[in-house]
């Protein structure tokens, strides 16, 4: 399967998955599951149906990145620990900007493209600071207001649904 995902990307920094659910490690698919459960009929989850408790599994891999509408940016707000395991780096306080200038990656406008949607979206993305070829990156729109505007996105990221080791 790894090999078949590699390909798929090439020598871009992501992809987006459009056939997501079938292609999905357990661990990412699920997560999707959950936001799409936490979802009411119109709109975005908000945070509250995002207890921590129940997000335990996950937790590590998350990362919230806030919409700030005058900088047309999104600030990381919360880095999972195992996604600065995996990248070797802490980005918290840090924008998404900064990830696209540091890596030619799309991140901001990926970012802002799953605001406009209003849905989920999956993408397989190059991890440059390490090993790993490859992983899969959830964006998950949220608001912090019931009925709200989307000011949050939880970015999930799995390389191979494994956890990575701690940083030495």
């Amino acid at each position: 399967m790894a090999e078949r995902r590699e390909e798929r990307l090439g020598s871009k920094s992501s992809v987006r998955v459009e056939n997501a659910d079938r292609d999905l490690s357990p661990l990412a698919a699920s997560l999707l599951e959950y936001w799409r459960a936490a979802r009411p009929e119109t709109g975005v989850p908000d945070r509250t149906a995002f207890d921590p408790a129940r997000l335990v599994k996950w937790l590590g891999y998350l990362s919230v990145y806030e919409r700030v509408a005058e900088r047309n940016d999104f600030r990381n707000r919360l880095e999972g620990t195992y996604v600065g395991n995996l990248t070797g780096e802490n980005w918290t306080d840090r924008w998404a900007s900064e990830v696209d200038a540091r890596f030619g990656s799309t991140f901001l406008p990926d970012l802002r493209e799953v605001c406009e949607l209003g849905q989920p979206t999956v993408h397989l993305i190059k991890i440059f600071q390490k090993d790993y070829s490859i992983a899969e990156r959830l964006l998950l729109p949220v608001s912090t207001v019931k009925g709200g505007a989307i000011d949050q996105v939880f970015v999930a990221i799995f390389a191979n649904g494994v956890r990575p080791g701690r940083k030495t």
